[in-house]
This record gives structure tokens, C-alpha cells and sequence, in this order.
């Protein structure tokens, strides 16, 4: 027990020990679509449109299953292979990005470690992809523009 207890008091002296501190890229993505529409249509594409994530990243599940309801993970097969961590939290936030061409083995999980132009490249391609096949869809199936998109009060 003594042992247990001096090695907790040790990690807390460690400046390497981290509580609560988890760090994201958390780009913003602007979009006039009404997030409750981006909820219900990103279930669909990733079902339906593969965006699921592969066997071999599941593994990299960056703690979605504690909070399903308000983060997706999505997988681009094409090139460049890439997963995206979407959250939902009072913003659509694009969290962090997994790819091996930018950092080998790990989330791109600081704005740090993420080049300019790769940056750019991930919010073009979640616009391109995701945002305009969710409006396309939810078009197809007659959702009024009133509730596809939002409106300010």
C-alpha cells in the first residue's frame, strides 16, 4: 500500500503526469447546416458511405466509446488514408486528426505538430466530403431549408 501511495505522489510531482489535460486541435468548422441534421446525416454516411472506421485503427479510438453521443470518428480510405475526430460541444469541432503521413502512430493532437497546408487540406476535405453530402442528402430526402439550416436567434 505504502509502495502504491509513493508512486502516486511521485507521478504528481512528475511534470510529465497530466490530469484533465487533454489537448485537441479543436478547429472550428463554420457551416449554415444545423448541427442536430449533421448529428442525424453523419451516422448515416458512416454506416452507409464508409466512413467507419477500419479494424486496423480501431485501436486509435481516442476514448469516443465514454462519449459517443457527442464525437464521431470518421475514416477517409481514399487518399490521404485519414481518420477525423468530430465533437460536438456547444460548436461542430474538428478535435484531432490521425494520419501516418503527418505523425507516425499517433493523433495529430496539438496545432503544433499539424503543417499549415495539411490544415487547410482537412477542413477543405470535411467541407467537401462530409458538410455537402449531409446538405445533398438531407435535400434528397426532403428536409425543409428551415430545419437544415440554421438560423440565429
Amino acid at each position: 500500500m505504502v509502495f502504491i501511495l509513493l508512486n502516486f505522489f511521485a507521478c504528481l510531482n512528475s511534470d510529465d503526469y497530466k490530469v484533465g489535460n487533454r489537448i485537441t486541435l479543436d478547429y472550428p468548422i463554420k457551416t449554415k447546416i444545423s448541427f442536430k441534421v449533421i448529428r442525424k446525416y453523419l451516422d448515416t454516411l458512416i454506416m452507409t458511405q464508409g466512413y467507419n472506421v477500419p479494424q486496423k485503427w480501431t485501436q486509435y479510438d481516442k476514448l469516443i466509446d465514454i462519449d459517443s453521443t457527442n464525437a464521431k470518428r470518421l475514416y477517409f480510405r481514399n487518399l490521404p488514408e485519414e481518420m477525423y475526430l468530430i465533437q460536438f460541444n456547444g460548436e461542430l469541432l474538428l478535435a484531432d486528426i490521425y494520419n501516418e503521413n503527418i505523425v507516425r502512430g499517433d493523433w495529430v493532437a496539438t496545432p503544433e505538430r499539424m503543417p499549415q497546408k495539411e490544415e487547410a487540406r482537412v477542413k477543405k476535405r470535411f467541407r467537401e466530403e462530409i458538410l455537402d453530402a449531409i446538405e445533398k442528402l438531407a435535400k434528397k430526402n426532403g428536409v425543409p431549408d428551415s430545419i437544415l439550416y440554421y438560423k440565429p436567434i
